[in-house]
């Protein structure tokens, strides 16, 4: 994965993307598991055998049973991550949790534990998260604030972004602003899955975005 995005304030009380935020770590509270749902939880997915699948959630030990809902795609992240329906996983999806079972209703995010368990991050509350590498790239969906953040300068870009354009699988966000050289941006998410180059980390989505003459790819999550 590539850096971790700095906070900035909520533009709306929409919070629906997990990403870890700068700072100094605190452990979270424990992520329930016995809410009605929907909700997203965060934890570790251990696959016991091709069909049996558990799950702890962060902040806990207890293991609960997977049962997966159609188009969840947890099998195809772990077999994304691990090569195969194997052993464990870093997993944020939302759920159905009624009754202690944990019902997989969408894979959000997957990795393996080469940079340890990622429990101990906090949470933060991007709408739409994605990055992109070779040459960095980092953007943030907050409401109606979207953010560039780049390796070259300017080292961070600010747009406001029009209502999402939906078709089929695919959506594309149009944003601007009033200041500076770069006034016109375009973001586009791919309902597909996506592996990214440096950390292997699998995503539900790909991402591109265009501006000026410049055109990145990458990987995103809601």
């Amino acid at each position: 994965m590539t850096g971790a995005p700095r906070r900035r304030p909520l533009v709306l009380a929409a919070a629906l993307a997990l990403a870890a935020c700068g700072g100094a770590p605190k452990m979270p509270a424990a992520d329930t598991v016995l809410a009605a749902g929907p909700v997203v939880l965060r934890g570790t997915l251990l696959a016991r055998d091709s069909a049996t699948l558990v799950f702890v959630a962060c902040g806990t030990t207890a293991e609960r049973p997977v049962q997966l809902r159609r188009f969840s795609q947890v099998i195809e992240a772990l077999v994304a991550v691990n090569g195969a329906v194997r052993d464990s996983i870093y997993l944020e999806l939302e759920a159905d949790t009624a009754g202690g079972r944990i019902g997989a209703r969408e894979a959000r995010f997957a990795t393996n534990f080469s940079e340890g368990s990622r429990c101990d991050r906090p949470r933060s509350y991007f709408d739409v998260e994605a990055t992109g590498n070779e040459p960095f790239w980092h953007v943030t969906l907050d409401g109606s604030q979207l953010v560039l953040e780049r390796a070259e300068a300017p080292l961070e870009l600010a747009f406001v972004a029009d209502t999402p354009v939906v078709r089929g699988g695919l959506t594309t966000i149009f944003a601007h602003r009033d200041e500076g050289r770069v006034r016109d941006l375009q973001f586009g998410l791919l309902r597909t899955a996506c592996r990214d180059g440096m950390s292997d980390a699998w995503y539900p989505y790909r991402a591109e975005v265009r501006f000026g003459k410049m055109a990145l790819h990458g990987c995103a999550r809601r």
